[in-house]
């Protein structure tokens, strides 16, 4: 249920209740799926028409002008320009299906990677905001937006200075990486600089490297080093260098492998061959796995996850296999997961051919789930093989049909529930219905509730209305209408709550109320109060 208030109710039998108010800095994700994406499109021209246009003869008397617009008003107001993007990356586009990496910072989220199809996703018509404060004309934020998004830029008037060329941006740019107080600003204009189409970017975000006392800033720019390409031997040298900051040279060994430059796998299998703290190692056996297009990577990878000594080392080697699209993938990760004594390396193994498309990962996980004398790592596959979509719901069925332990049927439960499909609803109603298992019956009605569907709902307000139900259950099915919108939820809760012939699902009923912080909540207990 979602709250707006907090509330604390004490029941007692009388029905008395008192009620009362890639990097430290950025978000890198792996993504290979489906992205959620809810923003409203709309083309650059019509975004840019919003906008009051400002005139000038280059970028600083363009700002100047802006300011001059905006000094009659007490609001905040964004200055914003566009630029020459570079090709290969993407802010926030358009898309919903993506293979490659997110990288987040602040409202701006960089994509890295391909679409469905394989082409690079690719976003021409970006922007640099800045919202300044119109007393002290200082900037408090950058934004880097999609000028094919629709927003509302937080309110603020937007003042468009049209496309600043190449060199009056960059050091634009550069000066207030320097100069900036703030650790997130001095980061955005890091990542303006990285995004721009430039041959001078590479030799800036160098030079903040090797000068800035900002970790922030330098960690940005090692980053963005790797996207931009062609410094291998750059990002070689800070891994080594045993008087650097560990996390930059750990972000420099993934920078390697971001670049995917020809050379990166020699100089990643060098690094390994040759670094001797175990956590900057262990970067360089997970960049190697950003190379998945390589098969000599894929055969480096193996042969770490088979023979390091280092039992993390193997652990990160092995989960890095699941990445490479190869037919023979999955037999060389169960090799592992059946040689490696380690429960870190096998857990991460089961992982590996999750993430796989080989057909063959199926099956070999579901012989694990079934078979495997090691009840927590049948538990794993089982969860990991609920990971794989609609294709193992008939098999997640059929095991827990067959299996005796109540824990592995109630992990293989929570693995089908994460299935969004109307078979699994059907094999939990199922269950919470005439499963020999009251603690099973709990889980799959406490499962119905984390659903959205409206059969999902109805079965749980049929259930907790039951007049020949197991009080147990209703109780359960109570706290998982609790779970839902207040729209759904506080009407059949206060029905509940004042007619249910069972006093303790009533009593689980007004405690849900209570917490809910609804008015018609806190009108139900003024009724009862008031008898």
């Amino acid at each position: 249920m979602r709250r707006s208030k907090s509330f604390s109710i004490l029941v007692s039998l009388s029905f008395a209740v008192i009620a009362s108010g890639l990097h430290a800095q950025a978000q890198e994700l792996q993504i290979n799926g489906t992205i959620n994406n809810d923003f409203q499109v709309q083309s650059p021209d019509s975004t840019v028409q919003s906008f009051t246009t400002v005139q000038g003869t280059d970028l600083m008397a363009k700002l100047e002008a802006a300011r001059s617009k905006a000094h009659s008003s007490s609001s905040p107001f964004w200055s914003a320009y566009a630029f020459d993007v570079r090709s290969g990356v993407a802010v926030d586009p358009a898309i919903h299906e993506f293979n490659g990496s997110i990288n987040t910072i602040g409202e701006t989220s960089v994509f890295v990677g391909t679409t469905a199809n394989g082409l690079p996703v690719e976003t021409r018509n970006l922007a640099i905001f800045l919202l300044r404060d119109p007393a002290t004309n200082q900037i408090t934020r950058m934004e880097v937006f999609n000028l094919e998004r629709k927003r509302e830029y937080s309110g603020y008037p937007v003042y468009w200075l049209g496309r600043a060329n190449n060199e009056e941006s960059l050091n634009y740019l550069r000066a207030l990486a320097a100069a900036a107080p703030l650790d997130r600003l001095s980061e955005r204009a890091v990542l303006g600089i990285a995004l721009h189409d430039d041959q001078r970017v590479g030799g800036m975000l160098k030079n903040f490297i090797t000068t800035s006392q900002n970790l922030r800033i330098r960690s940005t720019a090692t980053y963005w080093l790797g996207q931009v390409g062609g410094e291998e031997a750059f990002l070689a040298g800070l891994v080594r260098d045993e008087a650097e900051d560990k996390k930059i040279r750990r972000q420099a060994a993934h920078s390697i492998g971001d670049s995917k430059d020809r050379g990166a796998l020699n100089t990643l299998q060098n690094l390994y061959e040759t670094v001797k703290d175990l956590e900057v190692k262990r970067s360089v056996v997970s960049a190697a796995g950003n190379l998945n297009e390589d098969p000599a990577a894929f055969t480096f990878l193996l042969g770490i996850s088979k023979n390091d000594p280092d039992s993390e080392s193997r652990r990160v080697a092995v989960r890095q296999l699941g990445r490479f699209k190869r037919d023979d993938a999955a037999d060389e990760i169960i090799k592992v997961y059946k040689s490696d004594v380690n429960l870190d390396v096998r857990r991460s193994a089961l992982r590996a051919l999750a993430d796989t498309k080989s057909p063959r990962a199926q099956p070999l996980l579901l012989d694990i789930a079934r078979n495997d004398t090691n009840s927590e790592l049948r538990r794993s596959a089982i969860r990991v093989l609920g990971e794989r979509g609609e294709s193992a719901i008939d098999d997640l069925i059929k095991l827990y049909d067959n299996e005796q332990s109540a824990e592995v049927r109630k992990t293989t439960l929570s693995s089908l529930a994460e299935i969004k499909n109307n078979r699994v609803e059907d094999k939990l109603f199922e269950v919470a219905k005439v499963d020999a298992s009251m603690d099973l019956r709990r889980s799959a009605i406490r499962l119905l509730g984390d659903r959205v569907t409206k059969r999902s709902f109805d079965f749980l307000a049929a259930t907790a209305q039951s007049t020949d139900a197991n009080a147990e259950v209703q109780v359960q099915a109570v706290r998982a209408i609790s779970q839902r919108r207040v729209e759904e939820s506080v009407p059949i809760l206060i029905k509940i709550a004042r007619t249910h012939p069972n006093q303790l699902v009533r009593r689980q009923a007004i405690r849900s109320l209570g917490e809910s912080g609804d008015p018609r909540a806190v009108d139900f207990f003024r009724e009862v109060l008031s008898k």
